[in-house]
């Protein structure tokens, strides 16, 4: 029976650090990251960048139209990825897949 308290005991002290060092409720960043097809130049590039980085709750966002991909962190927990690659393709261009990571730090 001593065991189980203690074990209980280590259980909620991990659980209230794990909640205190990830900001306990704070919305966690998101990486998202999409395959994009028809971009063929640096002006396609430029145009995903900018319009994903003019967007409310995103950080940073980056293309690249040699690798045709995309990526932007999403700070804000009323942006999803799938508005991003709706903006990406409102633009011209197919998004083909979207992956999504937290951001670590």
């Amino acid at each position: 029976m001593k065991h189980s308290w203690m074990i209980i005991t280590l259980l909620v002290v991990v659980t209230v650090t794990a909640a205190v060092l990830s900001g306990c409720g704070e919305a966690q960043a998101v990486q998202a990251s999409f395959t994009v097809e028809g971009m063929t130049c640096e002006s396609c590039s430029e145009a995903i960048t900018d319009t994903l980085s003019k967007l409310d709750g995103v950080e940073t966002a980056s293309a690249d139209h040699i690798a045709g991909t995309a990526q932007a962190v999403i700070v804000s927990p009323d942006v999803s990825p799938e508005q991003l690659a709706a903006e990406i393709e409102g633009l011209g261009y197919t998004v083909t897949a979207t992956e999504t990571a937290p951001v670590q730090g």
